[in-house]
């Protein structure tokens, strides 16, 4: 590669990084150059004149830079050996170990979410909001995530994958949508609309170009996503002409997380269609040939808002003085009422009785076409 060429191609690196990571593109570019050894862009440039050229290392270790997009601070504070071992520790971050402790990390819908056993630690699309921090049990000695040291490592790991996320969320946007101009207008990345004020949906309030842009388009003050943030307040008589700016929490602190027990022990949620489907498969237990398990497949069960089960059974496939004993059973345990009555409608297949004659479906299904058979008049089954 050329001279020139290399230098077009840390143009548009540089290019890359700054959108990911919403600077201006001298900064970029001034940051490369110090990646390369040089105090700035201008000396790098001056040093090229003289015949220096970045070798293939370098650029390699450039372009790795920019796939990760890491944020500006990282470089400026850290030494390229550290950088590239953060580098290829996060290359390996889908499933790995910190300590003796296991975990996976992966994203969903631009959240970043690190999960171990009775565990997670959860970094929100939203720049501005907290890691969440997820137990089973409170202060556990055996949950990690309360020891210190742990969780600020997890929560580096977890932290910069956000990092990543977010870049790669600015650098599929229209640049307009991160970097406000002098006049603090922004773009909005899926409306396609440019204004220096715009609403969220949620709050009665005011938002700047700049606030909403850094905030990767969450509103600041309830976290709400770029769906809900609009140029105008349409839902207001003057369209939000009169609002004041968006009140901010003061009191959070995104660099602290926020601890949440959650109990995630199986539980019976009873509804329903639940309540149902146990009711149709007692039923089933109950009937001895093909017309009762017709009858309890075809059986209507009602629910009412008290869990109270309502069964119509059809007559003609369901003999009107068995009992459905297991479903009974069923519903004693689940500790409902239970109404019965006989139904007359049209079943599915003609002669239900001969279902009485047999317990298996496929013998049932060869009697069945056997006298539809009889009936069967078309031209080609004349005598």
């Amino acid at each position: 590669m050329t001279e020139a060429k290399k230098l077009s191609s840390l143009k548009l690196l540089a290019k890359r990084y700054a959108r990911a990571n919403r600077i201006t593109l001298h900064q970029a570019l001034d940051l490369f150059a110090v990646k390369l050894g040089f105090a700035n862009w201008t000396k790098l440039v001056s040093a090229s004149k003289n015949d220096w050229m970045p070798s293939s290392e370098q650029m390699a270790s450039v372009e790795a830079f920019v796939a990760h997009a890491l944020p500006a601070v990282d470089f400026q504070t850290g030494d390229p050996e550290a950088m590239t071992r953060r580098l290829a520790f996060l290359e390996q971050a889908e499933h790995g170990m910190i300590g003796i402790h296991a975990y996976r990390l992966q994203v969903a819908f631009h959240d970043v979410i690190m999960a171990g056993d009775g565990w997670s630690i959860t970094v929100p699309e939203n720049p501005g909001a907290s890691p969440i921090v997820q137990t089973s049990a409170e202060n556990d000695e055996k949950c990690p995530v309360f020891d210190p040291e742990f969780l600020q490592k997890a929560l580096s790991l977890v932290r910069d994958r956000a990092v990543q996320v977010r870049g790669e969320i600015s650098t599929d946007w229209p640049r307009r949508s991160t970097k406000p101009d002098i006049g603090g207008v922004v773009r909005h990345p899926l409306w396609g609309r440019d204004s220096g004020v715009w609403f969220c949906l949620h709050c009665d309030g005011k938002i700047t170009g700049t606030q909403i842009a850094q905030n990767l388009w969450h509103c600041p003050g309830c976290g709400a996503s770029p769906l809900d943030i609009f140029d105008t307040a349409f839902w207001c008589e003057d369209e939000g002409k009169s609002l004041p700016p968006v009140k901010t929490d003061s009191a959070v602190d995104e660099d602290k997380p926020r601890f949440r027990i959650v109990d995630d022990r199986p539980k019976l949620d009873l509804n329903a269609e639940k309540i149902t489907l146990l009711i149709r498969s007692a039923l089933l237990d109950d009937a001895t040939n093909v017309s009762e398990k017709l009858g309890a497949l075809q059986a209507q069960i009602s629910v009412d808002d008290e869990n109270d089960v309502w069964i119509s059974l059809e007559d003609d496939l369901w003999p009107h003085d068995k009992d459905p004993a297991q479903a009974l059973i069923v519903a004693a345990q689940l500790g409902l009422e239970v109404e019965f009555e006989s139904m007359w409608s049209s079943t599915p297949f003609a002669w239900p009785g001969l279902g009485e004659l047999t317990s298996s479906t496929s013998e049932y299904t060869q009697m069945m076409l056997d006298a539809y058979a009889q009936y069967d008049r078309s031209p080609d089954k004349q005598p």
